[in-house]
This record gives C-alpha cells, sequence and structure tokens, in this order.
C-alpha cells in the first residue's frame, strides 16, 4: 500500500502530539496519586461561577487581610498578559506577577520606604523551577506567600505552591504545591485567606467552560487537617477532586460560616462607602465625615490615620486570641507563642504611637487652612 510522504509527515506528528498528550496525563494522574493520602479535610461553604476575565474583581477580600488587584490597575498602565498584584494590609509591600507574551510571567516584590517604593526585586529563587508565575498572596505573618505557577509537581496547567520565607538567610524556602483538593487536573490561579473571619477563597476553572471561572468559599484550617484513612480510597478521591461542595458540609459549621461571610462583606461595604467618625479638629470643630476636611493634605492623611486605626484593632484581636491560646497551650504551643505575642504587643505599641503623630499632623494641617481663612 502506497503512503504519500505528506500524509506520513501527518501521520507522525499526530503520533508525537498523542505521546506527549498521554505522558502529560499519566504524570498528572501520579502527582495526584502522591497527593491523595494527604487530601485536606476542608468545608466549601459557597460558590460561584464568573467571568474569567477580570476575576480579581469578584474575589471579596476585605481591607484587613490586605487587597489583590491587577498590575495594571496599581501602576497605571497596560500589560499584555493578566499580571496580578497583592499589596499587604499596612500598604508598605506589595508581591506582583509581570511578563509578556514573548517570556514567562516572575514574581517580583517593592516596599514602601519614606513614602517611596523601592525598585522591583526579581524573586529568583522561583525561576528554575516554575513558569507561569501569577496571583501571589501573602498571609498575614508576613512570611507565608502563595502563588499559582506551572512546572515542578504541577498536576495541571497552574497550581497552587506554598513558601515560607527564611528571614535570617534573606530568601524564600523552595515552594511546595499545597495538594488537594485546592489543586487539580485544570488550573487553579488564585488562593486567599481571611484569617480575621475564619473565611478562604479558591478561584478555579475546574468544572467551567472556556471563558469561566469558579470562586470557591471556604473555611481554612491551621494547620492542616486530613483524614488519616477515616475514608475509602473512592469517597477521598471525590473529596480531593472537589466533585461536590455540599459532600463537606459535614466538615463544619456552614451556617456559621455564612454568617461570618455576611457580617464581613457588610463591614468591607461600609469601609468604601465611608463610615462616620467623630474626630476632634479643635475646640469649635468636631469631623464626622472625611469629606468635611477642608485642607487636602489633612483629608490625605486622615486616610492613612483611617486604615492603621483599623489595623491596631485587628491586631489587638489577634493579639488576644493568641494570649488565649498561649494560656491554653501546652509547654510546646507557648514556646511557640512567646516570640509572636512579643513582636505584636511591639508591633500595636509602634503603631499607636505613629496613630499619635498623624492626629497631630492631620490637626495641624487642617486648623492652618482654618485660620488662614478666618484672616482672609
Amino acid at each position: 500500500m502506497f503512503i504519500n510522504l505528506r500524509t506520513m509527515k501527518k501521520y507522525k506528528i499526530f503520533i508525537t502530539i498523542l505521546a506527549l498528550f498521554v505522558s502529560v496525563q499519566t504524570y498528572a494522574q501520579s502527582i495526584f496519586n502522591d497527593l491523595l493520602p494527604s487530601t485536606a479535610k476542608v468545608m466549601f461553604i459557597d460558590s460561584v461561577v464568573v467571568d474569567k476575565e477580570r476575576f480579581l474583581e469578584k474575589v471579596p477580600l476585605n481591607p484587613e487581610s490586605g487587597k489583590i488587584m491587577y498590575y495594571d490597575e496599581f501602576f497605571n498602565t497596560k500589560t499584555q498578559v493578566p499580571c496580578a498584584l497583592y499589596r499587604n494590609e499596612l500598604g508598605d509591600r506589595c508581591y506582583f506577577a509581570l511578563g509578556d507574551t514573548t517570556r514567562s510571567t516572575q514574581l517580583y516584590s517593592i516596599d514602601r520606604l519614606g513614602g517611596e517604593w523601592s525598585e522591583p526585586r526579581l524573586i529568583k529563587e522561583f525561576d528554575k523551577d516554575f513558569s507561569h508565575i501569577n496571583y501571589p498572596f501573602l498571609m498575614a505573618d508576613g512570611f507565608t506567600l502563595f502563588f499559582s505557577a506551572s512546572g515542578e509537581g504541577s498536576m495541571g496547567g497552574l497550581d497552587i505552591f506554598t513558601t515560607v520565607f527564611d528571614s535570617e538567610e534573606g530568601v524564600f524556602y523552595k515552594p511546595e504545591n499545597y495538594g488537594l483538593p485546592f489543586n487539580s487536573s485544570a488550573n487553579d490561579y488564585l488562593i486567599a485567606f481571611d484569617e480575621l473571619d475564619s473565611l478562604g477563597w479558591l478561584v478555579s476553572d475546574r468544572y467551567q467552560p472556556e471563558g469561566k471561572v469558579c470562586i470557591y468559599t471556604f473555611v481554612p484550617t491551621f494547620p492542616r487537617v486530613g483524614f488519616k484513612g477515616s475514608v475509602d480510597k473512592d469517597k477521598l478521591t471525590k473529596y480531593a477532586k472537589l466533585n461536590s461542595i455540599k459532600d463537606t458540609w459535614e466538615f463544619g459549621n456552614r451556617k456559621q460560616a455564612l454568617a461570618r461571610l455576611k457580617a464581613m462583606t457588610e463591614r468591607s461595604s461600609q469601609a468604601q462607602g465611608g463610615r462616620e467618625m467623630n474626630f476632634v479638629i479643635n475646640d469649635q470643630r468636631v469631623y464626622h465625615h472625611a469629606d468635611e476636611f477642608l485642607s487636602p493634605t489633612a483629608k490625605k492623611l486622615y486616610s492613612q490615620y483611617a486604615e492603621l486605626k483599623g489595623m491596631v484593632q485587628l491586631n489587638e484581636q489577634r493579639l488576644d486570641n493568641q494570649r488565649n491560646a498561649y494560656i491554653d497551650g501546652n509547654t510546646q504551643k507557648k514556646a511557640e507563642l512567646r516570640q509572636p505575642i512579643l513582636r505584636l504587643e511591639h508591633d500595636i505599641q509602634q503603631q499607636k504611637k505613629d496613630l499619635k503623630d498623624l492626629e497631630m499632623k492631620i490637626r495641624n494641617a487642617e486648623n492652618a487652612i482654618i485660620n488662614h481663612s478666618k484672616r482672609t
């Protein structure tokens, strides 16, 4: 039988592509099998399907946990590919992805020093093993970083990885796959946590049509809780693949979690809408809304003041939680909590001092405008 050369070439290309596909599928299944026994026991309380484009704007992260946004929104520019940026709750550190269509995205960090942002620092520790790094999120401890990427240990197109910053060496440890059910054979883009309200969000395109992603809301558990052989392999596989979030409702109190979600959403909406305040300007004036400021400088400083005041309240709540855990903890737990408690006490003391300094600057700036208006 005669087969022409062109047909033979097409056949060889088809066989090569098929072999590559089978190889990728086999590798992904191998990673899945390795991670299956350590599947996290997590309650997913809700989910919503949104357009993939600009999906970050649909994740209801509250300001007390930082802010996730797009690179072009923060830097007022336009990137060729969607690049995400995370700014911490204090507003003095950012992690962001950057790249274009000709090369893979990489991860950078910047710090706010003396009112100015530092030059971007490439996080070189990730370059060897990962590509298409994006969607960073930093935990409130300032050390634990999450991001999505493809590379060593990936099951799908993008998996979520986690790493911890080594403050002594000044580098991040080797990232690890965050495991199941957070990762899948599809693209898993983002994980974010609200530690104050004990909520988390996972963004994935598993089970979704082209151009759509699902934002899952879940209750995080720290430290991670596993199944420890309490379920058979078939059932564990269903949990690992997140076949149905309803199946996970037995792992906790969904009603309470939904109430926390509602309260958090309302609190965030009030903050964005501008809550009433009682800020004393002088003996004759007390402002109840930021729009009452005559001085643009005072108004800008008050925005910083309000943000810092919220951070103090958040830290004081964290401190109370850590102190209670210290009282109830064993010897090892107390040893682990001692330094974080001392560090948090120091931070709160410094933040309260900064609040006093801001109060004085706000009053001085506003009273200068008021006095000038009286003279004229």
